[in-house]
């Protein structure tokens, strides 16, 4: 079997997971071992089973070949498996995201995408290949050509050849470059994305409206920014408090699902960091946009203006706070 660990990575929600040889669950089971022994296999086959099933046995059968094709057939059967299972992983997440909701579709898709391209890692293969196609998008026209040349020579035994100069202009040979890698690293940088824009929203999407607006509005419109409906003291103030109150519960939800889907307490806080970001960028923007509101127009007064930025303080501590929390965790677990 196959023992996963995510890790630490880079970029879009980029991580590291570790691998180990293939194991028969025969083969493991009843080694005289010791009670220790037989907790850990039955831990990877737990790992192992709760793997999206086409994804598994493509791995499965990856690990089973490698040594026993040449490489290069080795590599093409690779190659076309991990683009079909890319595409059964997508359609996998569809069916999550109507059953589940959204944060579960996106977390199911950056698992299993990191463990896919984790776990291709060892086989050393740079699944990409060229592949040449027929293409006969021009043969209606050299047909018509063919049939509209009265003069034409079919059995000259040159390249002038009337048959010869059909298939040369109707055939055409067209390369295309498969780059099964790239599109693995595509998918789940797309995947991580897509969480990020989908939790942003659901942790703080009144707030990120609101500034999302006013960047708008102060850019395109001549009457000014102040006047603007969503920018009335009362409205920001209404976004601030709603966002505050129920930001813990959507940021303990968003965690708890994380934990449930990425053991690794790192790579957890690896895709929650762009989101922090994202929402502390809202907060400046919002701030700003704040302190340029004029005291006694639309509702905007001193009092209010220290309510609204103590609320976007209580924001930004919640989402700090969480970020502290996978960060202990992360460093008590050894990751």
């Amino acid at each position: 079997l196959v023992r996963v660990g995510e890790g630490g990575g880079g970029g879009g929600g980029g991580a590291t997971t570790t691998s180990s040889e293939s194991v028969p669950p025969s083969a493991a089971e009843g080694d005289g071992s010791g009670d220790g022994a037989d907790d850990a296999v039955e831990a990877q086959l737990r790992v192992y089973e709760s793997w999206f099933p086409p994804m598994r046995s493509v791995l499965r059968v990856l690990s089973k070949i490698f040594r026993v094709v040449e490489p290069r057939v080795f590599e093409d059967i690779a190659l076309q498996s991990v683009q079909s299972c890319t595409r059964s992983l997508k359609g996998g997440a569809e069916h999550v995201l109507r059953k589940s909701g959204t944060m579960h579709a996106d977390l199911f898709l950056v698992k299993h995408l990191l463990i896919l391209r984790e776990q291709l890692s060892p086989f050393d293969i740079q699944l990409r290949s060229v592949e040449r196609q027929l293409d006969f998008s021009e043969a209606g026209k050299a047909v018509t050509r063919f049939l509209a040349n009265r003069n034409r020579r079919l059995f000259a035994m040159s390249s002038e050849n009337a048959l010869v100069t059909l298939l040369r202009e109707g055939v055409s040979v067209r390369d295309s470059s498969v780059d099964s890698k790239r599109d693995l690293d595509d998918a789940l940088r797309g995947a991580c994305n897509d969480f990020i824009e989908n939790t942003s929203n659901a942790l703080a999407g009144l707030l990120l409206l609101l500034v999302e607006q006013c960047k708008s509005a102060s850019q395109s419109t001549d009457a000014g920014l102040k006047s603007q409906p969503f920018m009335r003291g009362d409205k920001v103030l209404f976004v601030a408090e709603r966002t505050a109150e129920n930001l813990p519960n959507e940021l303990r939800n968003a965690t708890d699902n994380m934990a449930l889907y990425l053991e690794n307490p790192a790579t957890q806080s690896i895709l929650l960091k762009p989101v922090v970001r994202k929402i502390t960028r809202a907060l400046d923007e919002g701030r700003r946009f704040a302190g340029e509101a004029v005291d006694g127009e639309f509702e905007w007064d001193p009092s209010l203006r220290a309510t609204v930025l103590a609320k976007f303080r209580e924001i930004e501590t919640t989402m700090k706070g969480a970020m502290l929390a996978l960060g202990r965790s992360a460093k008590s677990s050894g990751h």
